[in-house]
């Protein structure tokens, strides 16, 4: 077992999602920032560059929206790939966005919870509840 406690099954599982979200990266990234902001307003606010969106339309127009959700989403990528020692990876992250950008670390949660959900909407199919469980 690596950190996240997952069997190499549920990894396999996570991999085989990972590489359909892949090609569509900037597409998820764009879903995942809106729904954060619909989920949690409050993160919104934490965003200089969105904080004055009030529409869905503004949201999807928004070039550097859809930037950022690719950002988040690959820089996701390079955590999964290396398997399992996100500590390594996250940390950093979480560091970062508390003193650079003063985002608390459970808005991180909220965006991985989010992640999630996108992820297991656009790909129902292969993502079952144990896949949930694993990420």
């Amino acid at each position: 077992h690596n950190i996240m406690g997952l069997t190499e099954q549920e990894w396999q599982k996570v991999m085989d999602i990972w590489d359909k979200v892949e090609p569509d990266l900037s597409l998820h990234g764009q879903e995942v920032i809106i729904r954060m902001f619909q989920n949690h307003p409050e993160t919104q606010e934490r965003f200089v560059k969105f904080k004055n969106f009030k529409t869905l339309e503004e949201m999807k127009n928004s070039e550097e929206l859809k930037k950022h959700g690719t950002t988040v989403l690959s820089a996701l990528g390079k955590i999964l790939k290396q398997k399992g020692s996100h500590e390594a990876e996250l940390a950093p992250l979480a560091q970062t966005h508390a003193n650079k950008h003063k985002i608390p670390v459970k808005y991180l949660e909220f965006i991985s919870e989010v992640i999630i959900g996108v992820i297991a909407e656009k790909h129902s199919a292969d993502f079952g509840a144990d896949c949930q469980e694993a990420m």
